[in-house]
């Protein structure tokens, strides 16, 4: 699944930190967000612009879902129709804040049916700050630690090079691994409805191998093996744990899972094209075989209210322990991107501080964050086909609507 990440790593090259392309849930007792994380045993929290400063979960105590006021969602719902959607598609949004919460849309779900709030649309690369924040928990818990080796933690019948990369290193994109887009690319365009194994895609991966932690290339290899180590640590389906663990909170019913879970109805068909390549598609956004491809990284489906939810409980500490959010934001370099944390960086770079992420995929975009100093969260998904601009247009997503918000 390609994102706005990919997208910058392509142009000079799946949701990113800027990522382009294809892409990227069932119960047990939840893990504590209380815990702080395991200390790391081989290296020190990694220097960076924000590694002197704890997490603000304090800027997202006062966050309301109370409706807004009349006013203020008519500033909002102004803001997001800047968008030009007329060339098919549409967009929802999600603002929530201490003044209340906000959902709108504009545009079209299918060609023919104007968006709904509760429209699920495919959100991609976010996927990545879902399973990264699952791992923090698993730190928290003891199961394992940011710098164990990887290979330390797969089945004992996978045969792959793990390059001595560690977990820190797979969340991070420093693994020195082989990508695996390009490899999938022409097949996710024409078998919607093939179901890939991690065997089957890491037997196609070159041998080569950059040395591990020495650069930042971001890869959807990375989240694969993330996505293995759950599950074997787990014995339970990557689904299942997440539905227990890093989405186990309330009004995300919405939100899904990919291809355990299925998406209902409303959905926002991809590049709002006819509901009828749904069926085509094994019923799945934007389809089965992306699903199965980048169920690490990229399979997750929801509405913007939804996945705007869950990104508040995030930011405000309410899923993973404060210290967790601190390492997952110690951002370091990351080429072509700025900076990028553990599945965290900032998307909104240029017009606003955020932690957050981006995704893109055939047929839609995404952009979720959390603001501190504007002590808001805003989520926007496209169904929106850009052909041009990818990385800019995907990074501008919220822009104005944090200008509405500055405004007030």
């Amino acid at each position: 699944m390609r994102q706005v990440l990919r997208i910058c790593l392509a142009l000079l090259v799946v949701g990113c930190g800027p990522a382009t392309g294809a892409s990227p849930v069932p119960t047990a007792p939840r893990e504590t967000a209380s815990t702080p994380p395991t200390p790391s045993p081989t290296r020190p929290a990694s220097p960076g612009p924000s590694a002197a400063a704890a997490f603000p979960i304090e800027a997202f105590a006062a966050i309301s879902e109370d409706p807004v006021t009349a006013e203020l969602a008519a500033r909002f719902q102004a803001a997001l129709a800047l968008h030009d959607v007329t060339g098919g598609g549409g967009m929802s949004a999600t603002v929530m804040t201490a003044e209340g919460t906000w959902s709108g849309t504009t545009g079209k779900a299918d060609g023919v049916r104007d968006l709904r709030v509760d429209d699920q649309f495919a959100i991609a690369s976010i996927t990545k700050s879902v399973v990264a924040a699952q791992i923090m928990l698993m730190v928290e818990a003891g199961e394992l630690a940011l710098d164990d080796l990887v290979a330390d933690h797969l089945p004992g019948n996978v045969r792959f090079d793990t390059n001595g990369a560690t977990i820190r290193h797979l969340l991070g994109h420093r693994s020195g691994l082989p990508d695996y887009y390009d490899l999938l690319n022409a097949s996710q365009e024409t078998e919607f409805q093939r179901v890939w194994t991690p065997a089957e895609i890491l037997a196609m991966l070159p041998p080569d191998r950059i040395p591990s932690d020495t650069r930042f290339v971001y890869t959807e290899t990375n989240y694969l093996l993330v996505s293995m180590v759950i599950e074997h640590l787990r014995g339970r389906p990557l689904a299942a744990v997440l539905r227990d663990g890093a989405l186990a909170i309330d009004g995300l019913e919405r939100l899904v899972h990919q291809p355990d879970e299925r998406p209902t109805e409303p959905m926002a068909m991809p590049a709002g094209t006819s509901h009828a390549v749904l069926d085509g598609r094994g019923g799945y956004l934007p389809s089965l075989a992306n699903s199965t491809a980048y169920a690490g990284s990229g399979a997750i489906a929801s509405d913007s209210p939804s996945l705007a939810r869950w990104w508040r409980a995030f930011c405000a500490g309410e899923i993973v322990s404060k210290a967790s959010l601190t390492e997952m934001s110690t951002f370091e370099e990351a080429e072509h991107i700025g900076s990028y944390g553990l599945g965290l960086y900032d998307p909104a770079s240029g017009y606003a501080r955020s932690f957050g992420h981006t995704g893109q995929l055939p047929g839609y975009m995404s952009w979720a964050a959390c603001l501190p100093e504007d002590e808001a969260v805003i989520v926007v998904l496209t169904n929106h086909e850009v052909n041009d601009g990818h990385l800019a247009f995907s990074h501008g997503l919220a822009r104005p609507l944090v200008d509405a918000l500055r405004s007030l």
